[in-house]
């Protein structure tokens, strides 16, 4: 399977499935400060409809975030976060200038030592999701987990505990959020 490839087309689906402006001009895909070249249309001064661009993130961009957060990223997720510049709302938006800045802000130091990576948030609950990359060798099995963020505050919590399992990989997250595979 080519994995970026199975990205962008994953990336196109979600786009075009929520990319429709309503009678009162409201689009998913809107926001202010969009950079002329992801630019569609500016729906008023100061808002406008964004698109997918190709990412400017290269192996290079990768490997030093992966020294930063101290840990090997799966495969999935390098092409991941490679593929395109977007405004998704529910995963970490990288714009075209600084696309790995959002990234960053999803460092834990609890979490990445102890060999998980975290990759987005759900605003709505309040939790962060995290890439178990302690079985690397094997990326089918670098599952998915959530973990309340307050949890991450608490001393002597055992977060490994506290860790709730969500897909067995990030093939099967990638499936469910974007391409709405069950």
């Amino acid at each position: 399977m080519n994995i970026r490839l199975y990205i962008e087309n994953g990336f196109r689906a979600y786009y075009d499935r929520y990319y429709h402006i309503s009678d009162e001009g409201f689009c998913r895909w809107m926001r202010p400060d969009v950079p002329d070249e992801m630019k569609v249309m500016d729906i008023d001064e100061e808002w406008s409809v964004w698109k997918l661009i190709p990412s400017q993130v290269t192996e290079q961009d990768i490997q030093g975030l992966e020294k930063e957060f101290g840990l090997k990223f799966p495969q999935w997720y390098k092409v991941f976060i490679s593929t395109y510049a977007h405004y998704f709302d529910h995963i970490p938006e990288q714009d075209l200038h600084n696309p790995l800045d959002n990234i960053r802000d999803m460092y834990n130091p609890s979490l990445c030592h102890l060999g998980y990576l975290p990759f987005c948030w759900d605003a709505e609950y309040g939790h962060i999701f995290c890439i178990d990359v302690n079985h690397l060798e094997d990326e089918e099995s670098c599952a998915i987990y959530a973990i309340d963020h307050d949890i991450l505050f608490n001393e002597g919590v055992d977060i490994q505990a506290s860790l709730e399992y969500l897909y067995p990989n990030f093939n099967a997250y990638f499936d469910h959020t974007f391409l709405e595979i069950e």
